[in-house]
């Protein structure tokens, strides 16, 4: 074979593998070309999902407050959104499944919005609810300042009061000792009384007695002071008279009967009891009372009473 030959079949074998190598060379930079632009692509989600990512984590960390309650949901929605980014990166980079990493970064944008509606609802019932706690507090504060001013209010008052039921008492206490005294001032006293044991006989002439058995009846005679703060008209008086044993001669079939003594308050038994036509001027009465038996030897007590104050007395023998 000539040298001219082989240089001829050496020449086609060395274009034969240059064309060999341009072809590759072509290949390759197309396949370069694709994975750069599929790179290109990647990164850009990516790019679109650290996006989304650090404004969902910016718009959550700004709801953040002094509130336990709704930062605890803030960090754990915010744990949620990292989990979920951390699923998306795996989309991209991984599996290189770029539709579907698209479909998931837009529900993380949904997600991101609801998170941000449950803390903003969250937030604005808190802030509701301090606010009505606020108003309760203002409202509970100014209770209390009306309940201590009402009972100062109270305690004055309480004071006021036991100062006039005081005055009160001492009133109707210095009334009821005026009232006594005018009572008593108005009781009708005796300036003069005697005491004697005889008869009436038939014309009416009293007869005195000096025996004991022959005394059907004992009479005591009064003389009235003038009272001229007593009204004209008729004065009841009550005579007591006492045995020398210390009895009351006393029959309520006779007229008998019991006062109350407005001084030492006591009830007593009464023998008899008369009425006289009083004209503010001195007056003359008698009292009569038969003894159901003969009377006995002794000294005997007489009391005369008016309005129940004790107005007459005296001591007599029979």
């Amino acid at each position: 074979m000539s040298s001219r030959v082989i240089s001829g079949i050496a020449i086609a074998l060395l274009l034969l593998l240059s064309g060999y190598l341009w072809y590759q060379n072509t290949e390759l930079k197309k396949g370069m070309n694709t994975q750069k632009t599929e790179l290109l692509e990647l990164e850009k989600v990516q790019a679109e999902l650290d996006a989304d990512y650090q404004a969902a984590l910016e718009s959550i960390e700004g709801l953040r407050s002094d509130n336990m309650e709704l930062n605890s949901l803030i960090d754990n929605q915010k744990e949620e959104l990292k989990a979920q980014k951390t699923k998306i990166d795996g989309l991209i980079w991984t599996r290189r499944e770029l539709d579907k990493a698209r479909e998931e970064i837009a529900q993380f944008e949904t997600l991101t919005a609801t998170y941000l509606a449950q803390i903003s609802e969250l937030k604005s019932q808190t802030e509701q609810l301090t606010a009505a706690n606020a108003t309760l507090t203002t409202q509970n504060a100014t209770l209390n300042q009306n309940l201590t001013v009402e009972k100062e209010a109270n305690s004055k008052l309480q004071e006021v009061r036991a100062v006039l039921v005081s005055e009160k008492d001492e009133l109707i206490t210095n009334n009821k000792a005026l009232a006594d005294k005018v009572e008593i001032g108005s009781a009708i006293k005796i300036n003069w009384m005697s005491f004697d044991g005889g008869e009436v006989k038939d014309d009416g002439e009293w007869k005195s007695r000096k025996r004991n058995k022959k005394m059907e009846t004992l009479r005591t005679c009064f003389r009235t002071e003038t009272n001229v703060v007593v009204p004209a008209g008729e004065e009841t008086f009550y005579l007591r008279i006492i045995t020398p044993n210390g009895e009351t001669l006393a029959s309520d079939d006779m007229g008998s009967g019991e006062i109350t003594d407005k001084i030492s308050g006591k009830s007593m038994r009464y023998t008899i009891s008369g009425t006289l036509t009083y004209n503010n001027e001195d007056t003359e009465a008698c009292m009569d009372w038969k003894p159901a038996t003969e009377p006995i030897d002794g000294e005997y007590s007489v009391e005369i009473y008016n309005k129940g104050y004790k107005v007459g007395q005296g001591v007599f023998e029979l």
